[in-house]
């Protein structure tokens, strides 16, 4: 029997300490769960219990901060030391917020898991943000370290530390996977028209290996056109499947086939396996019924069922609309999916969710497609990623376009936002397009089109009777709908709140000569030159108002800490809404931040003549 060895050293585990601590103090403040008091230039002090920080930070306009790297000092007998000491931390903030002993245990067991992920970022040895101009996507993904909303954002409850590394997306390790073949009284395939059952195992499968599975069936003496074939990944087959669907593998309803031939690496979401012997095939999303982020990694039987039929509707739109053909943007289909039930869990109702979303897989379109000679893709979650030697992508990408940074930023809203209002005002279509569920297509790092996927999970409709949803196809009824208003927070807090947010973050560190004031006005620019140039939509655009002064502010990590806990419940948890925080785009905000900005330049110019 193999132990895994833990493969970092001490210099990593602290600097992760240290990055974390920065990362919850920001995102505690701007969730308005703690409050720091000023020292001096820029100082600032926390007091959590028995413990007392000081860092160095600046709140932006919009309310956020930013603390500066490395400044953070726990305060003690005089002393200041670098605070490093993620266990301290969260024992003392959980002791001052009141967070409930269960709680304040799991989170110290999630922020332990992140904790030790986080440290293997710090690896010397990973790839430098100059990759971005050469390296395929999926090899940027192995670069990233996850989302810096949520701080337990790398927690993957029910991963060993040997599962870690066999699957962990930082890791970039080659992951393959067992196939299955399921009887079909057990499973449902869907598919769109493009795709049967047998011309996705040709397209998937090697017909070599193809052959063996139907032949390993005969020997069985089992009809291989009863039963489907299924990829599974191998930390589900061993902790969830062989005990639950035991009776139902020794009746050879479902029978164990062989490790599939192909190299995958997984893509940021962990479940979602990305093909690297032949890119061309399709991304495999496989249950991973570990609690990673907001919920149970499972694949939601209803909406897998419904994900082809959704995929042909979107693709539809985009065949005919005139409008979205020319923005370039692409979506990638969600093809086909086979959905098994779960003859026990099923009828229980109530149930903990992720007892229903043991079993499946959904087939999704690769990128490779979509990207054009001289071109590549990246996961948006680059973005936000620097190096260890302190460059960010964001920069690279500058820098190799020829283009000043707002130039660039422009013109990068120009090819990710405008779609997304072709698709709210002209369908009452929302996606969630934060960094993980888009892509970036560039061309020597001009941005040429985005790339949307996560559909069944994530595409949102108007509760009105828009004539343009006619053809929605029943299986999209399973779609949550929402006022209008409702549905363009979406862009707020799914684009600007989780993205462009930390996007403004790096920009303005990369080029402080530029303000948050100029980030945000060339955002709010291409949103106006849009609807300057659909006066056809003035109703609809002004039924969803994304130029309203204000948004409700959406917290995750309150619900994490205060309401849904790690409780087991019988949905998925919602977020925690706050009083509404200022628009970033809208033309009053941005005024009303220029005044604040003029004050400031008079107040400087006084005091500088004064002295």
């Amino acid at each position: 029997m193999t132990f895994a060895k833990l493969q970092i050293n001490q210099t990593q585990w602290r600097r992760a300490g240290q990055r974390l601590i920065e990362m919850a103090i920001a995102e505690f403040l701007y969730e308005e769960i703690i409050q720091i008091q000023p020292v001096e230039n820029n100082t600032w002090q926390l007091n959590l219990d028995d413990k007392t920080y000081q860092f160095k930070a600046t709140q932006f306009l919009l309310g956020h901060w930013r603390i500066v790297e490395g400044s953070v000092r726990e305060l003690s007998d005089s002393t200041a030391q670098p605070a490093w000491n993620l266990h301290e931390f969260i024992r003392a903030f959980s002791n001052q917020a009141e967070v409930k002993p269960f709680t304040k245990a799991y989170l110290i067991k999630e922020m332990n898991n992140t904790w030790l992920a986080e440290a293997h970022v710090f690896d010397e040895q990973r790839l430098l943000s100059q990759a971005v101009l050469s390296a395929p996507h999926y090899q940027i993904e192995g670069m990233l370290r996850g989302h810096p909303w949520l701080i337990m954002s790398k927690g993957r409850m029910g991963f060993g530390y040997d599962d870690y590394l066999s699957s962990a997306p930082e890791i970039s390790p080659t992951v393959k996977v067992l196939w299955l073949a399921v009887h079909r009284d057990l499973a449902e395939f869907r598919s769109t028209e493009a795709w049967d059952a047998q011309s996705l195992y040709r397209h998937e499968l090697n017909s070599a290996q193809l052959h063996d599975f139907q032949q390993q069936l005969a020997d069985k003496a089992l009809d291989a056109a009863e039963y489907y074939f299924i990829p599974v990944h191998a930390w589900q087959w061993h902790q969830w499947l062989i005990p639950t669907y035991a009776n139902e593998i020794v009746d050879q309803r479902i029978v164990e086939l062989d490790i599939g031939q192909d190299d995958y690496v997984p893509m940021q979401s962990i479940r979602t396996l990305c093909n690297t012997s032949h890119p061309e095939r399709h991304y495999v999303k496989l249950p991973v019924s570990i609690f990673n982020t907001a919920v149970y990694r499972g694949l939601p039987s209803k909406r897998n069922l419904a994900a082809p039929a959704v995929t042909a509707w979107l693709k539809d739109i985009r065949h005919h609309d005139v409008d979205l053909q020319k923005t370039q943007v692409e979506f990638l289909g969600e093809v086909a999916s086979l959905t098994l039930q779960q003859p026990c869990f099923d009828q229980i109702d109530g149930a903990p969710y992720q007892f229903k979303e043991l079993f499946g897989c959904l087939w999704r379109e690769s990128v490779e497609p979509c990207i054009g000679e001289h071109q590549l893709a990246l996961s948006q979650a680059a973005l936000l990623h620097r190096d260890l030697n302190g460059q960010s992508i964001l920069s690279v990408l500058i820098q190799a376009s020829g283009l000043t940074p707002l130039q660039w930023l422009k013109r990068f809203a120009e090819v990710c936002v405008t779609p997304l209002l072709i698709c709210l005002y002209k369908y009452g279509l929302a996606f969630s397009p934060h960094g993980e569920n888009t892509m970036l297509i560039h061309e020597n790092g001009l941005p040429k089109k985005m790339v949307l996927k996560d559909f069944i999970d994530d595409v949102n409709l108007v509760d009105e009777d828009f004539p343009e949803l006619e053809n929605l196809p029943p299986e999209g009824q399973i779609l949550l709908r929402h006022p209008a208003e409702e549905l363009s927070h979406f862009i707020f807090t799914g684009l600007f709140m989780v993205h462009y947010r930390y996007i403004c973050n790096v920009f303005l560190e990369d080029y402080p000569k530029h303000t948050e004031l100029e980030f945000w006005q060339t955002i709010s620019s291409v949103i106006d030159e849009f609807h300057q140039a659909h006066p056809e939509w003035a109703d609809r655009i002004e039924k969803f108002s994304m130029f309203r002064p204000g948004f409700e502010k959406i917290c995750l990590n309150r619900v994490r800490l205060f309401t849904t806990s790690y409780n087991d419940e019988a949905e998925r948890p919602v977020p925690v809404f706050l009083d509404p925080i200022a628009n970033p785009v809208s033309p009053s905000t941005l005024n009303h931040w220029a005044e604040q900005q003029h004050a400031v330049e008079q107040k400087t110019t006084t005091n500088r003549i004064a002295s």
